[in-house]
């Protein structure tokens, strides 16, 4: 793969791991809280084990694999015209943060599937009260994520000025209570941004900061 393709590739795995974001909520659309009792949490992961399995050992390792790309691809474009302050290695870090914290999701999972198959619920209902906080590191990270992407790209027009705000109004959202419903439309965020970063604003042709218009 060139150098070019490559550096297309980087904001496609972006989008790429928007589309098993989805997928992914939807599978697990009704996984139980941190509320649910023993006999619920067990009953949950030891009905279609093959799914869980799915979801923790391709799903989630896919995302994980995918977001350290999209990683790598952002303060690439954030650091163009020289105008990064610091806002590239944030949205690295919290891509980053994200990427690793579904790896760790995918092992929550297919571990809680492996003890309902053994028949342990005590294991099953501890394990689920992990998973059932990993929001904490989701929206912290992809906060850090967003808000940096956002301010950057506000500096140097990597994005449409509407979305740059969206992103910020969207990043702050995940630091409220608000944050659930933020969470869930990130996976629409990932594609767009994703296919807008790889198709109408590729690296080699990305447009100059907006101070050095007309400079």
């Amino acid at each position: 793969m060139s150098a070019d393709r490559f550096d297309r590739f980087l904001p496609l795995a972006g989008a790429l791991a928007g589309v098993l974001f989805i997928a992914g909520l939807i599978v697990l659309r009704n996984d139980p809280p941190s509320e649910s009792d023993v006999a619920a949490t067990f009953d949950y992961w030891a009905t279609d084990t093959g799914r869980h399995r799915i979801v923790a050992m391709i799903l989630s390792p896919l995302m994980g694999f995918l977001l350290i790309f999209f990683a790598a691809g952002i303060p690439r474009r954030l650091e163009r015209g020289g105008t990064d302050s610091g806002h590239g290695a944030v949205a690295f870090g919290g891509a980053l943060l994200a990427g690793g914290t579904f790896l760790v999701t995918g092992m929550l999972e297919a571990a809680m599937t492996n003890a309902a198959e053994d028949g342990n619920p005590d294991a099953v209902y501890t394990l689920n009260q992990f998973h059932a906080y990993d929001w904490l590191a989701w929206n912290a990270s992809f906060a850090a994520l967003l808000i940096a992407t956002a301010l950057g790209a506000l500096r140097n027009a990597m994005l449409p000025r509407w979305l740059s705000w969206a992103t910020l109004v969207l990043g702050a959202a995940l630091l409220t209570p608000l944050g659930f419903f933020a969470f869930v439309t990130l996976p629409l965020w990932f594609v767009l941004v994703g296919s807008w970063l790889t198709f109408k604003e590729p690296l080699a042709t990305a447009k100059p900061p907006v101070s050095a218009v007309g400079s």
